[in-house]
């Protein structure tokens, strides 16, 4: 009789980066050890790259899922989950596929879910830190709850620190049981907020989260989305306040009414007030659309 092996479903969603997702694949296969069997369930949403031609050559035991091209990051991986559902494994990964995954992953999130159920229970939630590639500080990972009496106000965990508030979505290990107690991705939000929400969620379930010592691998911070939301052109407000990269009105308006308790009309505006003030104090906000 065949020795049992752990079975993981890996959600990825990918949009227009070819060689990065390759590359993201290509690292995950060799991070599997011999005792876990990995499924990977790929959206693409609407590549316009050949990335989905590219992913069925060179792996061709990935299940390609097609977006259409309006699913960003939560949306993707909410399309992700439910085709992987039925499948049935004991886990889900979630992986951004910019990520550079270190060799050891996957032993590294299975075994810190092991040692951290064996103290709590099987309610127990992997995060994996992620660390620039220059400076080797961290980038993503674990988010403890921020002094005050705001509930939406949250920082990077420090060196120490494994237990988390909630979550960035970068690397997350799940047990399949939260589907059941938690669910997957709400889709009320379309890019951002999801990974926060589920932490969220999934404290509220009964969940214990914790972030691996060791990092998972490398990845640079968005600059791209600091940039817009600090310079505040007439096209970056429409960028903060519309687009799914954003803040979007409506998505930060539930997330806040979902978890800020009696002070979500202020976790509302003040987000949008710091920006301004921000803006402000640069001399470059609502100035004139710039190339």
């Amino acid at each position: 009789m065949s020795e049992y092996k752990a079975s993981i479903a890996v959600l990825i969603t990918c949009f227009n980066r070819r060689e990065t997702t390759l590359a993201c694949l290509e690292a995950l296969h060799r991070s599997v050890p011999d005792d876990v069997h990995a499924k990977v369930f790929l959206v693409d949403d609407a590549s316009t790259d050949g990335t989905a031609a590219a992913v069925a050559r060179r792996f061709p035991h990935t299940t390609i899922i097609h977006g259409d091209g309006n699913r960003f990051w939560n949306g993707g991986m909410r399309l992700a989950w439910q085709h992987a559902i039925p499948s049935q494994p004991d886990f889900y990964l979630w992986l951004n596929d910019d990520l550079a995954m270190a060799p050891h992953t996957i032993s590294t999130l299975l075994k810190g879910y092991a040692a951290k159920a064996a103290e709590v229970g099987r309610k127990v939630i992997m995060v994996g830190r992620t660390t620039d590639p220059v400076t080797g500080k961290t980038t993503y990972g674990g988010y403890a709850r921020a002094p005050g009496v705001s509930r939406l106000r949250y920082r990077l965990l420090e060196d120490g620190e494994s237990e988390c508030y909630t979550m960035h979505g970068n690397c997350v290990l799940i047990p399949a049981q939260a589907v059941k107690d938690v669910g997957i991705h709400d889709e009320a939000y379309t890019h951002a907020f999801g990974d926060v929400d589920y932490g969220l969620r999934a404290g509220k379930a009964g969940y214990r989260i914790f972030q691996c010592e060791e990092p998972v691998g490398q990845q640079e911070h968005n600059e791209a989305y600091v940039h817009k939301t600090s310079v505040l052109t007439l096209a970056n407000w429409r960028f903060i306040l519309f687009s799914p990269k954003g803040v979007p009105l409506k998505e930060w308006l539930h997330f806040c009414r979902e978890h800020g308790g009696g002070l979500w009309p202020v976790n509302f505006l003040t987000r949008y007030a710091k920006m301004i003030r921000m803006g402000l104090s640069s001399g470059r906000a609502l100035t004139p659309t710039t190339k």
